[in-house]
C-alpha cells in the first residue's frame, strides 16, 4: 500500500511541476525536461507515470477540477449552512466560486490555452468535456434544491458556468479593474437570486 502512496505523491509532484511551468510559458513551449527539471526528477521518470505530455495534460485537467472540488467540499464542510437564507448562502457559493476560479487569472490564462488545444485534439477536448459537465451537475444539483423544475434548474446551471468561464476569458484579456468584472459578476448573481 505504501508504494501506491509513493506513486501517487510522485504524480501529484508531476501535475505540479506542470501547473508552474505553464505558470512561465505555453504547454507548447514546455518540455518533458522542464516539468521533470521542476519536478526534481529525472524526465525518465515522467514516463513511467506518464506516456508523454499530453498524458501529463490530460491528468492535470482532472488534477485541477479534483483540487477545486476538494476546496469547494472543505469551505462547506466549514460553513453553517443552517444560518443562510437562500439567497445568502448563493451569495456566499458565487463568492467562492468567483474569487477562486473566475478571478483567478493564472488558472483562466492556463484554462485558454487548454481550451486552444482542445479544439485540435479530441482527447483533450473530451477531458474538458467531462469537467464541465461535472461542473454543470455540480451546480445544478445545488440549484435544483431551489428550482422545482429540473430542466431548468440544469439550463440554469449551464448558464451560470458558461458565464463564469466567459468571463474568466476576459479577465485574462483586459487590463484588470477596466472592465469591472466584479460589479458585473455581483449584478449575475443577484440575477441568479432572483430567478431562484
Amino acid at each position: 500500500m505504501a508504494r501506491k502512496n509513493v506513486q501517487e505523491e510522485r504524480k501529484l509532484q508531476i501535475l505540479k511541476a506542470l501547473d508552474a511551468c505553464l505558470q512561465e510559458k505555453s504547454f507548447e513551449k514546455t518540455s518533458i525536461k522542464d516539468i521533470a527539471r521542476v519536478a526534481g526528477v529525472n524526465h525518465g521518470v515522467l514516463h513511467y507515470y506518464f506516456t508523454g505530455k499530453e498524458d501529463i495534460l490530460l491528468n492535470y485537467i482532472d488534477y485541477v477540477i479534483d483540487d477545486y472540488q476538494s476546496q469547494a467540499r472543505e469551505w462547506l464542510g466549514s460553513q453553517d449552512l443552517g444560518t443562510y437564507t437562500k439567497s445568502g448562502f448563493i451569495d456566499e457559493v458565487f463568492g467562492f466560486i468567483n474569487n477562486r476560479i473566475t478571478l483567478n487569472r493564472n488558472l483562466s490564462r492556463i484554462f485558454v490555452e487548454i481550451w486552444e488545444i482542445a479544439l485540435y485534439n479530441g482527447e483533450v477536448r473530451s477531458k474538458l468535456q467531462e469537467a464541465y459537465s461535472r461542473w454543470v451537475e455540480e451546480m445544478g444539483s445545488m440549484i435544483s434544491h431551489h428550482i422545482e423544475d429540473k430542466v431548468f434548474a440544469r439550463n440554469v446551471s449551464i448558464a451560470m458556468v458558461a458565464f463564469w468561464e466567459g468571463m474568466a476569458l476576459f479577465s485574462t484579456i483586459f487590463p484588470q479593474g477596466s472592465l469591472g468584472i466584479e460589479e458585473v459578476l455581483k449584478g449575475f448573481q443577484h440575477r441568479i437570486i432572483e430567478i431562484l
